[in-house]
């Protein structure tokens, strides 16, 4: 008999869905929207109805079902709880053991960036890799540590969290975590919006002086016409990205870096300034740490979650 997993990966705004073949194969993916009212105690009943009404569609029996993993935007401990997720409206919760007295289905949780790490370490760009650490770089940063398919996560479901490293310690501004200085507040998307928003009158020639409003998307496509603006502003957030990864690879060294995101995606932009100031601030040969895009864009969450269900070993 074929065995399934499902892999569950809940936003702010959607949780997507898959539905996995014990090879890893993808056979059915979709989405919902994300109920966050009454403190979002609706969350896991949706998704149990879901995985529910799927396996009803498909005729497949709960036996063939090996489990569920299901990552969501705050740490998770050892222990399987979830220490916490605002957006969601969420405190402490035992999310996998909830959904699993719903569904009669062993399910599993995890941090939804550990989850996309675990996701490209097994099945994008980091297969060939024993240690890597995936970096996410969109509305935030986030970071996950995977050592030889398993996930490091540390006491607390804190270990990756690259985004709230201390990367400016005269900053006065509060990152979102409440402390100042943080990696995400220079590196993400949020963060080269600012910089660009707060250096434009600077920049009368600039392109983006010709839009109405601009995204991270088109500071990207002018970089690449040349835009000196845009430029600076990848190069700043390249350069504090590569301060990051050279804290991570003084205490992982790992095999490769994998970045992905939306701010990821900008390409060569972004990776030239990376690769170039990782060079410049990593100790020794830790330099020689590959920096590599991820592959499985915004489906990395659910073919992480599916493979931590699978493996038994836990957060290490």
């Amino acid at each position: 008999m074929s065995k399934y997993t499902f892999g569950v990966d809940v936003g702010g705004t959607s949780v997507k869905l898959g539905l996995f073949e014990e090879n890893g194969k993808l056979i059915k993916k979709w989405s919902i929207a994300t109920d966050k009212s009454c403190g979002g105690k609706n969350i896991i009943p949706h998704i149990a109805y879901e995985i529910e009404k799927m396996l009803s569609e498909l005729g497949i029996e709960k036996s063939a079902v090996e489990g569920a993993g299901i990552c969501v935007p705050g740490p998770v401990d050892k222990s399987g709880l979830v220490r916490g997720c605002v957006n969601l409206g969420w405190g402490n919760k035992r999310a996998a053991d909830e959904l699993e007295d719903i569904t009669a289905i062993r399910c599993r949780a995890l941090n939804d960036a550990d989850a996309a790490g675990l996701g490209e370490a097994v099945y994008g760009h980091g297969g060939k890799y024993g240690s890597v650490v995936m970096v996410t770089i969109g509305t935030g940063v986030g970071g996950a540590v995977i050592h030889n398919g398993h996930v490091l996560a540390g006491s607390r479901g804190n270990a990756g969290e690259i985004g709230h490293f201390k990367v400016n310690i005269d900053e006065t501004e509060k990152c979102s975590c409440g402390k100042c200085g943080c990696l995400e507040q220079y590196a993400s998307a949020t963060g080269i919006l600012k910089f660009v928003k707060d250096n434009i009158y600077r920049f009368e020639n600039s392109t983006l002086n010709s839009f109405d409003g601009f995204t991270v998307k088109d500071i990207a496509a002018c970089a690449k016409n040349g835009d000196m603006l845009s430029l600076m502003a990848f190069d700043r957030a390249g350069k504090y990205i590569a301060l990051g990864l050279s804290y991570m690879a003084g205490a992982v060294d790992p095999d490769a870096f994998i970045l992905g995101g939306g701010v990821s995606r900008a390409g060569n932009v972004i990776f030239e300034p990376v690769k170039k100031y990782f060079g410049l601030f990593s100790f020794n040969t830790e330099c020689e740490a590959q920096i590599i895009p991820a592959l499985l864009g915004n489906d990395a969450g659910i073919y992480g979650a599916s493979e931590f269900v699978k493996n038994r070993g836990g957060l290490a």
